[in-house]
């Protein structure tokens, strides 16, 4: 599968809009470029691995906080572990100045951004509703995980999440790809086919996922997307951190 796809300049999608960039999808990965013409005599200027590939979804509000309404039908977001990312330098360059966390929650390795829902949704924590079609309460979504979560309980202090199933592990660095499509069928179409790639290549759980809750206990479940975990970082709350990212040298990615 291929065609045109935008990407976004920076992270403030609002503020500095998105460019077009050339998708191929082959076997094995995923290539970028600037024009259709250029897959036939030039490197991609980005290249995933499929088999690094967590997951291919929609977004939902809490992805796309700063992206006007009317675009989030279209777009689409990938979630990857780095090591599988190449980009061409001056590519990995752009991308580390254009790091934006403003307004970013660090609780327990989650990244909380605020958001109001006005669907039904229900919070991950209390179990209660968190929207509402007029005045939708003060709420949280995770941008690595998409937990969602009344705002009250982090205000409150009070322990109200596990540690984020995306951060568990410092040694995997996961990071997410935003991408928009010509229209809302196209975008159903990518997902489609990517996700059946991923299924097939992308990355499974090689084991069970311990999560520890607040008052002890443990729950253990298969979470496809995720390699097991047994061990959990401390508890990180105050001012927005900066988020690591890697990167590999660019190989020939369309020989691979």
């Amino acid at each position: 599968m291929e065609g045109w796809l935008k990407v976004p300049n920076r992270n403030n999608i609002k503020k500095h809009g998105w460019r077009k960039q050339y998708v191929v999808v082959s076997n094995f990965k995923v290539l970028f470029f600037n024009t259709e013409e250029d897959k036939d005599i030039t490197d991609p200027i980005t290249a995933l691995d499929i088999d690094k590939i967590f997951f291919v979804r929609p977004v939902t509000q809490g992805d796309v906080y700063r992206a006007d309404a009317k675009d989030i039908p279209r777009i689409f977001q990938i979630l990857y572990a780095s090591e599988g990312e190449n980009r061409k330098p001056d590519e990995v360059n752009q991308d580390q100045s254009n790091t934006d966390r403003t307004g970013v929650i660090i609780y327990k390795g989650h990244d909380l951004v605020p958001i109001s829902f006005r669907t039904p949704t229900s919070c991950d924590s209390c179990h209660k509703t968190v929207w509402h079609v007029i005045h939708p309460p003060p709420a949280l979504e995770c941008k690595r995980c998409h937990v969602k979560v009344h705002r009250d309980h982090y205000d409150k202090n009070e322990e109200f999440l596990p540690y984020c199933k995306v951060n568990y592990d410092s040694s995997i660095q996961a990071k997410e790809m935003l991408l928009l499509a010509e229209s809302t069928e196209k975008q159903k179409n990518w997902v489609q086919h990517l996700s059946k790639k991923v299924s097939k290549k992308g990355i499974v759980s090689t084991g069970n996922l311990r999560t520890a809750y607040s008052d002890g206990n443990v729950s253990t479940g298969t979470v496809r997307g995720t390699k097991q975990y047994s061990s959990y970082g401390p508890q990180q709350r105050g001012h927005p951190q900066a988020g690591k990212s890697a990167t590999l040298p660019p190989p020939n990615a369309r020989n691979s």
